[in-house]
């Protein structure tokens, strides 16, 4: 106990020129404060980089928290290629609340509104019906193109009127969510704050290689697909920096996914789902029809992102993405 006693004295007390010795910081703190601190701190705080990474380790994490938690309940699916509709909802709420949790979260951090990042926009009810008008009208133009060069057939499921409106109910209802989770997880908070730290040409390129790289363990997926989905993340963020929100691009996200797994009964990303008002059949080579992974897996989804890319230039004023 004396050992201690002088240790401590030793530590606190005054030295020979009688001012106070003060006790060195730890190892840590040396490394996340004075020198080192420029590589995490900025003159507007987090810097974006790290902010972005912070983010995703939220998400994972809850995301990974709650499938633990379901596989120790017993309650977690078999992976499958059937979209199934109560699977999907639980997943998409699951994972909404996962990108809301940590939006909120890293605004706290940013000291800022977590509606900075997206969510906040004056006109987003009518960015979202024109993004729902235009995301059917693409995919039936996709749909249109792949037919006249033989490369699906489309005919009637045979669904009753009632069973058939039923099911585009709850259709619509699931890839509205679909849209919400996936612009809010990789056009939201990630997005905003990458263009507030390193401008939007970097913010674009990341955000859309993360989209394209969690898109690659898709059933059926190609290198076409890929690709297409990474073109379509780089439009993707050129509506959301000409609206300023991601209302436009959610409606649009939402109605695409719907005409193709609802409307035209086609893979979409490699998974079916059931109750479709169209039945569509691949005829072509893999490299045209899109094969298993579906219409986003052919190469004419390049020139369509491209139509895309000048219809949102054309048709959507530049407002200018907050640098929240």
């Amino acid at each position: 106990m004396s050992d201690l006693k002088n240790y401590s004295a030793a530590s606190s007390g005054p030295d020979r020129s009688g001012d106070p010795v003060r006790p060195r910081p730890g190892r840590l703190r040396r490394f996340f404060g004075g020198r080192f601190k420029r590589i995490w701190i900025g003159a507007d705080g987090l810097r974006s980089g790290w902010a972005a990474l912070l983010f995703v380790m939220i998400v994972g994490g809850l995301i990974a928290g709650a499938a633990f938690i379901a596989h120790l309940l017993h309650h977690l699916p078999p992976r499958t290629t059937e979209i199934i509709p109560t699977k999907m909802l639980i997943g998409e709420i699951v994972m909404i609340l996962a990108g809301l949790v940590a939006t909120k979260v890293m605004s706290l951090i940013d000291k800022r509104s977590w509606l900075d990042y997206g969510l906040r926009a004056p006109h987003r009810a009518a960015h979202l019906a024109q993004g729902l008008f235009f995301g059917v009208l693409a995919m039936s133009l996709m749909m249109a193109t792949l037919r006249y060069f033989h490369a699906v057939t489309i005919e009637p499921s045979g669904m009753q009127l009632g069973p058939l409106i039923q099911s585009a109910a709850v259709w619509a209802a699931l890839f509205l969510l679909v849209g919400f989770n996936e612009e809010l997880s990789f056009r939201g908070y990630v997005f905003f704050r990458l263009l507030r730290g390193v401008g939007p040409v970097v913010a674009t390129l990341v955000t859309a290689a993360i989209f394209a790289l969690t898109h690659m363990g898709n059933p059926g997926e190609t290198v076409y697909g890929i690709a297409s989905v990474a073109a379509a993340g780089i439009v993707f963020c050129l509506a959301v920096w000409r609206t300023g929100s991601l209302w436009w691009i959610i409606g649009f996200h939402a109605a695409w996914d719907w005409s193709q797994s609802f409307v035209f009964g086609v893979a979409d990303s490699g998974a079916m789902a059931s109750g479709h008002w169209l039945t569509s059949h691949t005829t072509g080579p893999a490299w045209l029809s899109g094969g298993a992974a579906g219409p986003e897996g052919s190469i004419l989804m390049l020139p369509m992102m491209a139509v895309l890319a000048c219809v949102i230039v054309g048709t959507l004023p530049r407002n200018g993405a907050r640098r929240a």
